[in-house]
């Protein structure tokens, strides 16, 4: 087993246990409650045990197919390398993306991400990029009325603080 391999069925285990914990915490909570965050729990749970499997079935066709081996190098990079130099970027869109939530709110922060990280990381025409932000926003509005659920309004637009 590679180590590329082992470090991607470690995170989809860790995404796993962390689903399982949500589905076994939420089952306390009453119907309404729990309808939600158990729904998310299941799909979710059902997409990492398909990830799994084509994980491992890409693995087994990669290792069928390799030429690297015999080459003798080696697919193995350090952690803080190369890897962490691609992904922190988006580590920090994250990061501002919950300090937009815990400023602004959840409903203005999503928006604000999505037409920001459409149209500077992904590329995307202005046409593409507001279609998909109203859409995005169109399915929170629609899960706020479905389910009755409140989002996090932000520090600044906070009335009980």
């Amino acid at each position: 087993m590679t180590q590329r391999l082992r470090e991607e069925l470690l995170f989809i285990a860790v995404l796993a246990g962390v689903m399982g914990v949500a589905l076994y915490m939420a089952a306390g909570y009453p119907f309404n409650a729990r309808l939600m965050p158990q729904v998310v729990a299941i799909a979710t749970l059902v997409l990492l045990s398909v990830e799994c499997v084509l994980t491992v079935r890409r693995a087994r066709a990669s290792r069928a197919n390799a030429t690297s081996a015999a080459d003798g190098k080696s697919d193995q990079e350090p952690l803080w390398g190369a890897k962490f130099r691609r992904t922190a970027p988006y580590l920090a869109w994250l990061a501002a993306l919950y300090l937009g939530i815990y400023l602004i709110g959840l409903m203005a922060s999503a928006a604000l991400f999505c037409l920001a990280f459409c149209r500077l990381v992904g590329k995307m025409s202005w046409p593409a990029t507001l279609i998909g932000t109203v859409l995005l926003m169109a399915a929170l509005f629609g899960l706020t009325e479905a389910f009755n659920m409140r989002w996090p309004v932000g520090y600044f637009f906070d009335p009980f603080r």
